[in-house]
C-alpha cells in the first residue's frame, strides 16, 4: 500500500520499498539473518539484484557469470546488466555459476561506491529516472562463503525441479515479493493517470464545454477507473496470501501480469484523453506512461509471467 501511494507520485521512489523488503537476507546463519532483516526493516539494508546479463534476460539458465571457491571466499567474475540502484545500495545480490550449477551470493558494499573488482556504467533509459540502472563488470570480486544465499522455496505439487534451477529458487521468495510490489507500483501509476485525467476532463474546454461533458470520454474514464480498482483488490489479496506463508508463485505471476498490462492500457488512454498535451512534459501523464511500460518488463516480462502461470495449470511442455 505504501508502494502504491509513493508510485502514484513517482514510481522511482516507490521502488525503494521493493528494494528494502527482506532482499539479501536469506543467509544460512540465523543470527545474521535476523540482523539483516532488522536492518532491512529500518531502511539500513537496501540492495540491488544482478540477474540479467548482456546476453541473458528472461532465460536465467543461460547465466555465464562465474564463482570460483577459494578457501573461505568466492571469487566472482562476469558481466551483469540492468542492475538498478547498484551504486546507492548496501549490497548486490548476484546469481552466478559454480561448477555448472547456479548459486546466489551477497556482495556487500558501501553506499555510493563499488567494491574492489566491480566497475559500472549507467544505462541511458527512456524513463524510471529516479533510480540509476547499471551495466556491471565483476573481476575476481571476493565474497565470503558465509554470504551464499539459501532457499526458502518449496516446489508446487507435481512440479519437476531440474538441478539448474536450485539457486533460482534461492531468490524465488524475493521475486514473489517483487512481483506484488510491481503490481502495487503499476496500480499507483494507473491511479495517478486516472486522477490527473479526471481533473483534466473538467478543466480542458473544447467546443464551448469541458471535454468531460462528452459521453464517450466519460465512458473511457469509467473503464480506466474500474481496471485500477480490480488490480488493487487482486494485489492486496495476493499480498495477504504471501504474508500468510502460502505457496503463491502462480498468483504473484498473475497479479504482476494483469496489473502491469492494465497500467500500460490506462496510462496510454490517459495520454490519449489529454490529446496533444499528453505528449508534452507540461503534464505528468507522459511520465506515467513511460514508467508503466517498464512494469511489463522488469521482475520478469509479461511473457515469463504467462509461462509461470501456464506451467502451474498444465503439465510442463516437452519443448522446455
Amino acid at each position: 500500500m505504501v508502494s502504491e501511494e509513493l508510485a502514484r507520485a513517482w514510481m522511482s521512489v516507490g521502488s525503494i520499498i521493493a528494494r528494502g523488503q527482506g532482499l539479501g537476507t536469506q543467509v544460512a546463519d540465523g543470527k545474521t539473518h535476523n540482523e539483516l532483516m532488522s536492518r532491512s526493516a529500518t531502511g539500513d539494508w537496501v540492495g540491488a539484484i544482478a540477474l540479467s546479463e548482456p546476453n541473458v534476460g528472461s532465460d536465467l539458465a543461460g547465466i555465464e557469470a562465474t564463482a570460483v571457491r577459494e578457501g573461505d571466499h568466492w571469487s566472482v567474475s562476469g558481466e551483469k546488466k540492468w542492475c538498478g540502484n547498484a551504486l546507492a545500495a548496501d549490497f548486490i545480490q548476484i546469481l552466478v555459476r559454480f561448477d555448472g550449477d547456479l548459486i546466489a551470493l551477497l556482495v556487500r558494499k558501501e553506499r555510493g561506491s563499488f567494491p574492489d573488482g566491480v566497475t559500472g556504467t549507467p544505462i541511458d533509459k527512456i524513463g524510471y529516472h529516479g533510480i540509476v540502472s547499471w551495466n556491471l563488470t565483476f573481476d575476481q570480486v571476493k565474497v565470503s562463503v558465509e554470504d551464499e544465499l539459501t532457499s526458502f522455496y518449496a516446489p508446487a505439487e507435481g512440479e519437476r525441479v531440474d538441478p539448474d534451477k536450485g539457486a533460482f529458487h534461492a531468490v524465488q521468495h524475493g521475486l514473489n515479493i517483487a512481483r506484488v510490489q510491481t503490481a502495487a507500483r503499476a496500480v499507483g501509476l494507473a491511479r495517478a493517470a486516472v486522477e490527473d485525467t479526471t481533473v483534466y476532463l473538467q478543466t480542458r474546454e473544447q467546443f464551448g464545454h469541458p471535454i468531460g461533458d462528452f459521453q464517450v470520454l466519460r465512458f473511457e474514464l469509467a473503464s480506466m477507473a474500474a481496471e485500477v480498482e480490480q488490480a488493487r483488490a487482486f494485489y492486496r489479496q495476493v499480498a495477504q496470501s504471501l504474508d500468510a506463508g502460502e505457496s503463491v508463485e502462480r498468483e504473484t505471476a498473475m497479479v504482476k501480469l494483469l496489473a502491469s498490462e492494465m497500467a500500460v492500457r490506462v496510462t496510454n488512454q490517459a495520454m490519449q484523453l489529454h490529446g496533444g498535451n499528453g505528449y508534452s512534459r507540461d503534464y505528468s501523464v507522459e511520465r506515467y506512461w513511460r514508467d508503466a511500460r517498464l512494469t511489463t518488463i522488469f521482475e520478469g516480462t509479461s511473457e515469463i509471467q504467462r509461462r509461470t502461470i501456464s506451467n502451474r495449470i498444465l503439465p510442463r511442455s516437452p519443448l522446455e
